[in-house]
């Protein structure tokens, strides 16, 4: 159950990212959350947890919107690694921090979906940089801190009932 409830949760999350906002916004924007779960697992999961969460959330989205197979996949897992890896050169803790990182790696991931779409389309999406891209990347990175925080309160909700009592030496 410890390990299924998990990845769950990812399924119901990327669901979820991919039907409300198409709602609301009528597809005109959306919100990645499961690229800012991908973030907050290279800064505070493990390594090989945070790995298999990228690969799934990543995973799952290739599944449900039918783009380029695997996309997603390998951009969440080069990003699950990137913040890995920069976690370990800074403190974490800073909402600016978060928000720009997030920022940073959500625009990143825009820039390789229109190279990707253009490679293997032809599709030239460059004029919906400033009109769908940069919003997007700002709205992410704005709501990146609140998100954190909430992934935060669930980890410690579904580690609660397997943390260990302090043993005498």
């Amino acid at each position: 159950m410890r390990y299924f409830f998990p990845l769950l949760l990812a399924l119901l999350l990327v669901v979820f990212q991919i039907t409300v906002p198409d709602i609301i916004f009528s597809g005109k924007i959306g919100v990645e959350l499961s690229l800012v779960l991908v973030i907050y697992a290279g800064f505070y999961l493990g390594f090989i947890e945070g790995a298999i969460l990228s690969f799934i959330l990543g995973f799952f989205l290739d599944c449900l919107t039918g783009t380029i197979s695997g996309l997603f996949t390998l951009l969440y897992g080069m990003t699950f690694i990137v913040a890995a890896l920069f976690s370990l050169r800074v403190y974490a803790e800073e909402f600016s921090l978060i928000a720009v990182f997030t920022f940073a790696c959500s625009l990143m991931e825009s820039v390789l979906i229109i190279f990707f779409y253009r490679l293997i389309y032809g599709v030239n999406m460059v004029h919906d940089i400033v009109s769908v891209f940069i919003p997007q990347a700002l709205l992410v990175g704005i709501l990146s801190p609140a998100l954190f925080k909430i992934f935060h309160t669930i980890e410690v909700l579904l580690n609660a009932g397997y943390t260990k009592s302090a043993e005498r030496f």
